[in-house]
């Protein structure tokens, strides 16, 4: 229920009105309406002001996360119940690619309590440092994945993917198969977008074809290009026959998927020098180079809850075990930014420094 103080000051002043007589002269009846209206004016008043306090309190304890678009399943499904179930505290989620998010936060478009990221160098770009208002200071490494090709199990070219699944074809064979439709992520505003151009180069040199990048044609090829959730959502419907998404996305969705290699995957820093081989330069001029993939967290300086911020970092630090449910990768937690300015209640999660 909600009380507008105005109207409750309004009826004490309509209730005093009405007892209102000689001031030398109160009634036995008129002195009873008296005592009754300023106690029912104060039960008013006592109730307008719980309801304000309830409401304060209950926003207080509101989390609210920008994170990346291939989280989608994992944080509204998985992470984000969990939290609230553990802490009590209200979550909402929104998923941007992450470049596009982080451009949104640096715009003054979006006000997280939460940044989650597809990729460190997204942090460091776009929200970090005196040029980007240092809207943020630090972040700490969340969870690894990798990029495989998952595929729709209706599809009319499954039994192919499934040979390839099981190595007996190549899946860039598959992929040259007449009529078959396939997507990828917009590398403008999506990491998964960029690390898809990459896998490809990469592949080109790891089995030395160097035409294979000509499977994707130009790197905004607007019949292979979608948002991250819209893509996902064509090859589920069956529009689509595959794409390239991250692991965890198609364990969240279960999809089948083919499996990469390490060389070309992007999931282990043994072949990070090789990974850095490839590189690409967004239309808006952000340069990203090949790199492990890598999921951060952060508090910016936009948060407005800071207490179930903390909450709802400190969770997501302490739960591996749930991020391998979903298919991510357990990573240490390794610190990029000013140790000073992170919160002391997870700072004993750090364990070490972050190293492209």
């Amino acid at each position: 229920m909600t009380l507008n103080p105005i109207t409750s000051k309004e009826l004490c002043r309509g209730a005093h009105a009405e007892t209102r007589g000689d001031a030398n002269e109160v009634s036995p009846k008129r002195h009873c309406v008296l005592n009754t209206t300023r106690r029912s004016c104060l039960a008013l008043l006592v109730l307008a002001a719980a309801h304000v306090s309830c409401a304060v309190n209950s926003q207080s304890r509101t989390v609210n996360v920008l994170y990346a678009g291939s989280l989608a399943a994992v944080m509204e499904n998985g992470l984000g119940p969990a939290f609230s179930k553990a802490s009590g505290n209200e979550y909402k989620g929104e998923a941007q690619g992450s470049l596009g998010g982080a451009r949104m936060i640096h715009d003054h478009l979006r006000s997280p309590d939460v940044f989650i990221s597809a990729d460190p160098a997204v942090n460091e770009n776009v929200l970090m440092g005196q040029e980007n208002g240092n809207l943020v200071s630090w972040f700490l490494t969340l969870a690894s994945s990798q990029l495989v090709i998952g595929y729709n199990p209706q599809s009319k070219f499954a039994s192919k993917f499934q040979a390839a699944s099981e190595g007996s074809i190549r899946w860039y064979e598959v992929l040259q198969t007449p009529g078959l439709r396939f997507g990828r992520g917009d590398p403008r505003i999506d990491p998964k977008g960029y690390r898809t151009l990459f896998l490809f180069d990469l592949a080109a040199k790891h089995y030395h074809l160097p035409n294979l990048t000509e499977l994707l044609g130009d790197p905004l090829n607007p019949n292979q290009v979608f948002p991250e959730v819209v893509l996902l959502a064509r090859v589920e419907s069956g529009q689509f026959d595959a794409g390239i998404f991250y692991k965890h996305e198609v364990v969240a969705h279960k999809l089948p998927f083919i499996s990469f290699p390490a060389e070309i995957n992007l999931s282990s820093p043994q072949f990070s020098d090789f990974y850095s081989q490839a590189a690409y330069t967004t239309p808006s001029g952000d340069h990203v180079r090949g790199a492990p993939i890598i999921f951060t967290i952060t508090i910016p300086t936009t948060v407005q809850h800071n207490a179930a911020a903390l909450e709802f970092v400190s969770f997501l630090l302490s739960s591996d075990n749930l991020l391998e449910e979903f298919g991510l990768g357990r990573l240490d937690h390794s610190l990029a930014g000013d140790i000073s300015q992170v919160p002391m209640e997870f700072r004993h999660a750090i364990a070490g420094d972050y190293k492209q």
